[in-house]
């Protein structure tokens, strides 16, 4: 086991590309705005784009869309559960021996190395980012189906929409709290990911409401962890990010309720429907 740890933490952490890293801007893959700001251009066109010309856009046949939706959601969840892995142990590899608990929940402001957008845990934390945009083939999928126009909602496009921006503007300014995001957030998607591999290939899954639960629960452990950020902020020199933590909080608020409206629609008031129909492709 010791022989296990020690290769994935070299693999994972110690590997001249993970902890040598460095956030440059404009150098950096995916950290210039013109990056971000085409990715997001590009996407909300091409869904604006099925929605008014919905009857003239292709669909693809239902067992390719199946192969091809299983291979992704596979990916997607493999890739969250060593963005898992990886962002704990370099958080583990990297917060101060001293005053290690403040640190978790609160970048200080200053120019310390340690909360520098560098090294192994910024590196998955860039990760992370682009593995939002990959994200977007969720909605492509979606296109192409012969369900879109019931399951390209509101609560799908505004989440895939924000998160990157989010994401990297949580890079850029060192946000605290953004490591315990990526591990909660990458944890939700290796069960909601799963669950759509196996829809994909033909099985039919028990824990369709786990998937639900999970992503309502995500926000309530954001929501627990907020004080504590905030007691460290106005008790000590300050927390990195603060004002895109407010940000965060208003987008986190709205998401909640989206999902708690969803939640009611789908089990409050149709129990008596089948629980293992394909749920919305929301977080």
């Amino acid at each position: 086991m010791e022989d296990l740890y020690t290769n994935v933490h070299y693999w994972l952490v110690d590997h001249p590309t993970i902890s040598k890293f460095e956030w440059k801007q404009g150098h950096t893959f995916g950290s210039s705005l013109c990056f971000l700001t085409l990715s997001i251009s590009i996407y909300l066109f091409i869904t604006l784009l099925s929605f008014r010309f919905s009857s003239l856009l292709p669909t693809l046949p239902i067992t390719i869309l199946h192969r091809i939706t299983a291979v992704h959601s596979l990916i997607l969840c493999l890739v969250s559960l060593i963005m898992i892995v990886g962002c704990s142990l370099a958080v583990l590899n990297q917060m101060p021996r001293h005053d290690w608990r403040r640190w978790v929940f609160c970048f200080p402001v200053d120019n310390n190395s340690i909360t520098l957008p560098s090294g192994p845990m910024f590196f998955w934390i860039h990760f992370y980012y682009l593995s939002k945009i990959l994200e977007f083939i969720d909605t492509i999928l979606i296109i192409l189906s012969r369900s879109r126009s019931r399951r390209l909602s509101f609560l799908h496009v505004y989440h895939h929409t924000m998160v990157p921006l989010l994401c990297y503007l949580g890079i850029y300014t060192r946000q605290s709290l953004i490591h315990v995001i990526v591990i909660i957030n990458a944890s939700v998607h290796v069960v909601m990911y799963a669950y759509y591999f196996l829809c994909a290939i033909g099985k039919k899954p028990w824990w369709k409401k786990l998937v639900t639960d999970c992503q309502i629960i995500q926000f309530i452990l954001g929501f627990i962890c907020s004080p504590i950020m905030l007691y460290y902020h106005f008790t000590t020199e300050g927390c990195c990010g603060f004002g895109l933590w407010c940000v965060d909080i208003v987008f986190n608020t709205s998401l909640l309720l989206l999902f708690l409206d969803f939640y009611s629609n789908n089990y409050g008031k149709k129990m008596g429907k089948d629980p293992n129909s394909k749920i919305e492709k929301q977080t």
